[in-house]
């Protein structure tokens, strides 16, 4: 049983989502295949106007959203982050660099979700992403490096294609078979999947 996990590194709703989706899996024996995609390009698929450009007060309920899931999650969080929206490449490029390199990324993944929405820090940085890398007992240099390749960007554009063909709308996207399930809020909706595939 596999739940394809969509995501942004920049995405303040994946970050919320993250750990209690990793614990959903875990509970349910579940493999969680997680693939970083350019949410730019999916949200000119789909016509979607990012978050930034909404109007004041769409922008304003989206904060106040943030910071009552913050609160029931026990999570810290910058609901106005110095680094957003940031160019997340490398950082998805990173990411999937990393998980050619170890069966457990998952930290690294939280890690850098967190840089962006409880440190202030920016992700587009090479040296903000090689002292993350290297606080996750990676080879920094080497998950760099790793990163800049014709291989992993290719990796990266996939994923963004995928993502696309498979009608994903937005960050976190779960994807269990045929069903989305769009927006950390909808993980109870994923767990009445997994449980109704482990009583089929």
């Amino acid at each position: 049983m596999c739940v394809i996990h969509y995501f942004s590194p920049m995405s303040g709703f994946a970050y919320l989502g993250f750990a209690a989706l990793r614990a959903m899996a875990a509970r349910h024996g579940a493999k969680l295949e997680h693939r970083p995609m350019d949410i730019a390009r999916v949200f000119a698929a789909v016509d979607t106007i990012a978050p930034a450009r909404q109007s004041p007060a769409r922008l304003a309920w989206r904060r106040t959203d943030m910071m009552r899931w913050a609160q029931r999650r026990a999570l810290p969080l910058n609901v106005a982050p110095k680094h957003w929206p940031v160019d997340a490449t490398l950082a998805s490029c990173a990411i999937i660099a990393a998980q050619a390199m170890t069966v457990e990324s998952a930290p690294f993944i939280e890690a850098i979700l967190a840089a962006v929405w409880a440190r202030d820090e920016d992700i587009a940085n090479e040296a903000t992403l090689a002292t993350i890398a290297h606080a996750c007992g990676l080879d920094a240099e080497r998950v760099l490096a790793n990163a800049m390749s014709d291989a992993v960007r290719a990796a990266y554009d996939g994923n963004t294609q995928s993502a696309i063909a498979q009608g994903v709308i937005g960050s976190p996207t779960m994807r269990i078979g045929d069903a989305n399930f769009f927006g950390q809020d909808r993980l109870e909706f994923v767990e009445a999947e997994l449980l109704r595939i482990n009583l089929a």
